[in-house]
């Protein structure tokens, strides 16, 4: 259930930093009010994970999902150029989430 919200959190993150890139001052306002509410939610998700587990490991398994997801969407969706270094380093993001995940 705590990893299932911290992958929620995660997920959640990804989706407001994508209707960030949107968010044209206060011209847009669905943008603005997805980006807002999504980072309650995403925080109030990753503040309820907390409560089990470890800041740290919360808070570095969160910022995982969010780097690699948004990573992910500026590539697929956004057309970003990814490079071999940032695969490599992505890749090492993972590892890390995986190990914090087992050993937690």
């Amino acid at each position: 259930m705590v990893w299932g919200l911290l992958v929620l959190a995660g997920i959640e993150e990804v989706i407001a930093t994508i209707a960030m890139k949107y968010v044209n001052g206060t011209k847009k306002k669905l943008p603005l009010v997805v980006m807002t509410v999504g980072f309650i939610f995403s925080f109030y998700c990753l503040a309820s994970a907390m409560q089990v587990l470890t800041a740290g490991v919360a808070y570095a398994v969160w910022t995982g999902i969010g780097s690699i997801g948004i990573t992910l969407v500026g590539t697929f969706w956004f057309k970003e150029k990814l490079h071999l270094s940032q695969i490599i380093s992505l890749l090492l993001i993972l590892l890390g989430v995986i190990g914090l995940k087992m050993t937690a």
